[in-house]
């Protein structure tokens, strides 16, 4: 199937394919990583007992966690590169900034909490939250950075629609090696945490894991036409040799200073991601698991933070032994699984509302239900990229 021809009628109806279950599963693990990642630090900011485990498995797959996650996000993007400007806006643009808006204020609520009760945050207060939430836009910070970047992404990824893909995927590439080789380890002057702090998380984040994205939202179809033609058994060998030499034996690690590197451990992180997500096929109960959370991605991104803080300041204001060892660990597991559980719940009961949806209001004018959706759409059925005729 090939790709939609730039100049494809914005109001053509994409065709219909099965759903891949080894994507959902792969965003699943994806968000499971970010939200055992999130639960280990904010935990750690009630003096918990620092779990070499943890520690190790963060960085193990720190290459892994957020290129599959944009890569994954870009093959259900490829619709939407497509799509008329007026339908991008009403739906997918505005519901992404809409949430990203919406749910700052559990972000600024937990900010002033957590800093007033737990010793490992910084104390703040209402008028500076609310600063941050109005430059929020131009400047993401906290763990909503990824929605901002998926819309600035979606719409960079529209304006070079005309563009060829290999210039497109070429510079992208280019940019993804300077960011992470020379930008992140400060040669540009700043430290890393200084040039976070100083243009925000997103912008920070983002140029390195455009290449992803993008690749993955313009060859849609190549890529899973191409994962379904490998057989299993040599997915199963890539998993296991992507494990075994970047998670257990760190391959890389002491070199990750220099340029290509990262940008090298994150090719193979998404390559090591899809390999698993397909190889766990085979173990159909947590490949259905996992595929279920990542059918439902956008509503335990929205509020596992905010849960996991609550819940940590529960732990430290009964002096739980939870935090100590040997429990810490156990502790880390149940809470972000608990995390988990509340958010798909809280899906659940949110579902049609404007936690979850974009009021009316800002629609203005009703678009076709092809052309509504979400982050992560939980119909059963995905669109394939349009297919015009010229």
């Amino acid at each position: 199937m090939s790709l939609p021809r730039p100049h494809a009628h914005p109001g053509a109806r994409p065709t219909s394919r099965p759903r891949a279950q080894w994507v959902d599963t792969a965003k699943g693990i994806s968000i499971l990583l970010v939200v055992l990642l999130h639960t280990s630090l904010w935990l750690r900011q009630a003096d918990m007992d620092r779990i070499p485990a943890f520690s190790a498995l963060n960085t193990a797959f720190e290459d892994l966690r957020m290129p599959l996650f944009f890569a994954m996000s870009g093959l259900f993007a490829a619709k939407w590169l497509a799509a008329g400007w007026g339908d991008f806006l009403r739906t997918k643009a505005s519901l992404l900034v809409w949430v990203f808006l919406l749910w700052q204020i559990p972000v600024i609520a937990y900010r002033i909490i957590g800093g007033s009760l737990l010793p490992g945050m910084v104390h703040t207060d209402l008028g500076t939250q609310l600063e941050t939430w109005a430059w929020s836009p131009l400047r993401a910070n906290a763990e909503l950075w990824f929605l901002w970047a998926l819309v600035l992404f979606l719409l960079a990824g529209r304006l070079l629609q005309r563009v060829p893909t290999g210039w497109v995927i070429g510079s992208a590439a280019v940019l993804s090696v300077v960011w992470s080789g020379l930008v992140w380890p400060g040669a540009t002057g700043l430290e890393g945490g200084e040039l976070r702090h100083l243009v925000g998380t997103g912008l920070f984040q983002a140029p390195a894991y455009f290449l992803f994205f993008i690749a993955a939202a313009r060859g849609s179809s190549q890529v899973r036409d191409g994962v379904a033609r490998v057989p299993q058994t040599v997915w199963a060998g890539v998993a296991i040799g992507w494990f075994v030499a970047f998670a257990w034996l760190g391959l890389l690690g002491d070199q990750r200073d220099q340029p290509g590197v990262v940008f090298l451990g994150q090719v193979c992180g998404v390559l090591g991601g899809i390999a698993l997500a397909v190889t766990l096929q085979r173990v159909r109960p947590v490949a259905r698991a996992l595929a279920f959370l990542g059918r439902h991605t956008l509503e335990v991104y929205l509020s596992h933070t905010t849960i996991v803080v609550a819940l940590t300041c529960t732990l430290y204001l009964t002096g739980s032994p939870l935090l100590a060892a040997p429990w810490a660990a156990w502790t880390v597991v149940a809470v972000a699984l608990t995390a988990i559980g509340l958010g798909l719940l809280l899906g659940r009961l949110a579902r049609g509302t404007w936690l979850l949806e974009t009021p009316a209001f800002l629609r203005r004018r009703p678009v076709s239900p092809a052309a509504t959706g979400v982050l992560t759409p939980s119909d059963h059925q995905d669109s394939a990229v349009p297919v015009v005729r010229p």
